[in-house]
């Protein structure tokens, strides 16, 4: 418990302060930056945070309960970065400033599209029987997954360093503390997902269908 708590803590602060600073400083652009907040510091690593509390569950229903709440988030979490991207997209049209000019632009692009596609590919796992799994396992959806995660983590604080709207409110020492806590957070729940732990490592994992 100890543990989740810091990890709550590791995520919300950085995620409070960049949301404090878009709403004082509003603007279409604003709403990049604090929706991608709300995607990369609370819903993705809730969902992460999901298959963590999965691997040591022993009962079927909650573990289902588990995936389904995964899959949510997940979801939340990419509504979220293409509305994000749509304000963007938007505010630069708007400023007659170029589209994808830049590597971050490029790299949440690309980030976007591989995560569009790990969730299409769960979604066909779970529902392509005709019997609905919730109880599937595949290694490849979970390492493709992780690799997102950390292409999107990347891409987050590379804009936070270099975006005109990480630089005008953001002074280099806030932009190191704020790098440090959300890398600090994510190394954290990544180090507990990738450690075998709980049921899952004791023994066999058994499909089942629910």
């Amino acid at each position: 418990m100890p543990e989740v708590m810091l990890s709550i803590v590791l995520f919300l602060l950085p995620c409070a302060v960049i949301l404090e600073r878009c709403i004082n400083n509003w603007s279409l652009l604003s709403l990049h930056p604090a929706l991608n907040a709300l995607a990369m510091l609370v819903c993705l690593p809730s969902a992460l945070q999901a298959m963590i509390q999965r691997k040591n569950e022993t009962n079927d229903a909650k573990r289902v309960w588990l995936t389904k709440l995964h899959l949510l988030l997940n979801v939340s979490a990419g509504v979220l970065i293409a509305t994000a991207g749509i304000a963007v997209f938007i505010a630069k049209r708007d400023a007659s400033h170029p589209h994808l000019a830049t590597p971050h632009s490029w790299s949440a692009l690309v980030t976007g599209l591989f995560f569009s596609l790990n969730v299409f590919q769960g979604i066909v796992l779970t529902f392509q029987d005709t019997k609905t799994n919730w109880q599937w396992k595949d290694e490849t959806h979970v390492l493709t997954g992780v690799m997102i995660y950390i292409g999107s983590v990347t891409t987050m604080l590379y804009g936070l360093h270099t975006s005109s709207w990480g630089v005008e409110n953001f002074s280099l020492e806030r932009q190191f503390q704020l790098t440090a806590l959300i890398i600090a957070a994510h190394m954290t729940l990544l180090g507990k997902m990738l450690v075998p732990q709980g049921r899952e490592s004791s023994k066999p994992h058994v499909e089942k269908t629910a």
